[in-house]
């Protein structure tokens, strides 16, 4: 993975935040806190230590977040729900670590009422090019603000921190919930979509409509992604991966896009007037999204941000 890649995969990201909640992270930005959570990780490896036991500079390794952290971006982790939260490993050199990793990674989390529980985030890195390490959680809806993840091991010691936040305070759709009724385009009806899929040859899961699939008491697997602009890092090839994952005929699964019409960003049209209407009626400012429902359109999981084909092939077994 190149830095070209990695630069060009979370600027596409970018532009949802900044016009669904007018707080985008500029690339600038991003490249100055990875700094910073890279001297906390090096100072924090050094301090009471003696010269002998410290980290090489080179070797120095730091967690950042994968989803919308509540500082650089408004957070959509909320009390009260199961929550996941992934993390990347980097390293001296900026960039995310691919190869070596540990199994899981051992930590500490630190609740805004103060109470602590021992966590433990397994690596997940099937069929994507980046592994992350997953922090699952569900915390009691007075814990809101700040949590911390404290991780102090010999190859890590490191604090990060994110905010979670009421349910009141995000739209987007939980687990647990009622899945929203909405508009896709389908082969017979694109919906003003153009594309109506970015991958190189569209997939297939365009022949019903999400309205559709909600009405007819069959389970719906939704998938939000932009499959022609996200292929690497962040965002992995994950409908790929669902289309090679073994699927129930009785199931119905839906590919939607982010845009209605990519290939106008480039033009300078507002953004705001090419967010797909699933976005905005699921209270998504982000891609890629996995949502699976029962046939009750109850929300059985939500995968967000990162995701690999491990979680996804546990999330289709829950409508087993």
């Amino acid at each position: 993975m190149t830095v070209r890649e990695f630069a060009i995969t979370f600027i596409f990201m970018a532009p949802l935040f900044s016009e669904l909640q007018k707080h985008s992270i500029p690339r600038r930005s991003f490249i100055a806190s990875a700094g910073c959570a890279f001297l906390l990780s090096s100072c924090s490896s050094q301090q009471g230590e003696s010269s002998k036991n410290s980290v090489p500079i080179d070797n120095v390794r730091f967690l950042r977040a994968g989803f919308a952290d509540g500082f650089t971006m408004p957070s959509t982790l909320v009390t009260g729900r199961p929550q996941r939260a992934p993390f990347f490993l980097y390293g001296a050199d900026g960039l995310p670590v691919v190869n070596g990793l540990p199994l899981e990674i051992s930590g500490e989390l630190i609740l805004p009422s103060g109470r602590s529980e021992k966590v433990l985030l397994s690596q997940h890195s099937e069929g994507i090019p980046t592994p992350y390490f997953l922090l699952e959680f569900e915390i009691s809806e007075e814990n809101i603000g700040i949590c911390q993840l404290q991780v102090d091991s010999q190859e890590l010691t490191q604090i990060v921190e994110f905010r979670v936040i009421a349910q009141t305070e995000t739209d987007l759709i939980q687990v647990g919930e009622t899945m929203r009724v909405v508009d896709t385009p389908t082969f017979t009806n694109s919906a003003g979509f153009d594309p109506l899929c970015t991958r190189y040859e569209p997939c297939s899961f365009h022949n019903i409509s999400l309205r559709d699939a909600l009405n007819n008491g069959r389970p719906t697997i939704l998938l939000v992604s932009t499959p022609g602009f996200c292929q690497t890092t962040v965002c992995g090839p994950v409908l790929e991966l669902l289309i090679e994952l073994p699927k129930d005929p009785k199931w119905d699964v839906i590919h939607a896009e982010v845009y209605t019409e990519p290939k106008k960003i480039a033009e300078g049209t507002d953004l705001q007037k090419l967010i797909s209407p699933v976005i905005q009626t699921y209270g998504m400012n982000f891609e890629p999204c996995f949502i699976v429902a029962g046939s009750d359109n109850r929300v059985k999981a939500r995968l967000d941000y990162a995701f690999d084909k491990n979680e996804m092939r546990k999330a289709l077994d829950l409508l087993t």
